[in-house]
């Protein structure tokens, strides 16, 4: 059975879904580096949310990536 704070971690949890390859190299980096991909993940968003470059570097990248996926909906 398990116990209550197992219960709890999880349902702090949502999952989301990114492409195949971006998966791959998420997995080969936290293997490489002998951590969890969560908590890779977690720590890149921290270092983003407190780097106000990195933040703006990241929207201008997803809008190109936005309207090359409306251009091209079949990518």
């Amino acid at each position: 059975m398990k116990d209550n704070k197992t219960e709890n971690i999880k349902t702090e949890r949502k999952k989301i879904s990114v492409d195949k390859a971006i998966y791959d190299q998420l997995k080969t980096f936290s293997r490489l580096n002998g951590l969890k991909m969560r908590l890779v993940v977690e720590s890149m968003v921290s270092v983003v949310l407190e780097n106000e470059q990195l933040s703006t570097r990241i929207v201008e990248m997803a809008l190109v990536e936005e309207n090359d996926e409306l251009d091209d909906p079949e990518s």
